[in-house]
């Protein structure tokens, strides 16, 4: 038997309704917004008040079972390709953008921030004009996909910028900004993040 919880709002084009779904027993507080894109959503997935899962211009958005989503946390993507593994936990005022992969039965901490993309700082013009010269020319556009592994932690104010890869069962310490990639088991803390220890001991 299927049952949701559902007071949250959603917002979906017609060109979305048959390419999203909501799994049974979902418990939907926040806000959802899909525009000619995708959004798949598990069984037993919550998500609070204040929370936001947007996906515009194809993007794909999936989330495994069990998943939880803290207040004042936004998942959101334009054209890229968000998943979610199962048992994956938000707490409050995390930020999810662009293109990520994330495994099962990760943690993250308060105000964890996960990038693929970032602005273009090079170049002839301003920001603004070198951001829309980067959308012109598809060589120089391109979001950098962001992998995080199975039973990953990840501590309060850290930050994953676009290109890393965090292999399985990575431990990232509070205030970290990551800006390379790390493998399985790996402990990392600092600005930038650096190896200072291993979970296999």
């Amino acid at each position: 038997m299927s049952f949701y919880i559902f007071t949250g709002k959603v917002r979906v084009d017609s060109l979305s309704i048959s390419r999203c779904s909501l799994g049974s027993q979902a418990s939907i507080r926040g806000s959802i917004s899909c525009y000619d894109s995708s959004i798949l959503l598990g069984a037993f997935v919550a998500t609070s008040e204040s929370s936001e899962i947007n996906a515009a211009e194809n993007g794909v958005i999936t989330i495994g079972n069990n998943a939880s989503l803290g207040p004042r946390s936004i998942i959101s993507t334009t054209s890229g390709t968000i998943t979610i593994g199962a048992g994956t936990s938000f707490f409050s005022d995390c930020h999810i953008s662009g293109s990520i992969s994330i495994g099962k039965v990760c943690l993250f901490a308060k105000n964890v921030t996960v990038l693929s993309g970032t602005h273009q700082i090079y170049g002839d013009g301003t920001i603004r004009e070198n951001d829309a010269l980067s959308q012109i020319d598809s060589n120089r556009h391109q979001l950098q996909n962001v992998e995080i592994g199975d039973d990953c932690w990840l501590g309060m104010n850290t930050v994953i910028l676009p290109g890393v890869t965090l292999g399985k069962g990575a431990v990232v310490g509070a205030n970290a900004v990551v800006t390379k990639s790390f493998p399985d088991y790996s402990i990392v803390a600092g600005v930038p993040a650096r190896i200072i220890g291993s979970r296999l001991r």
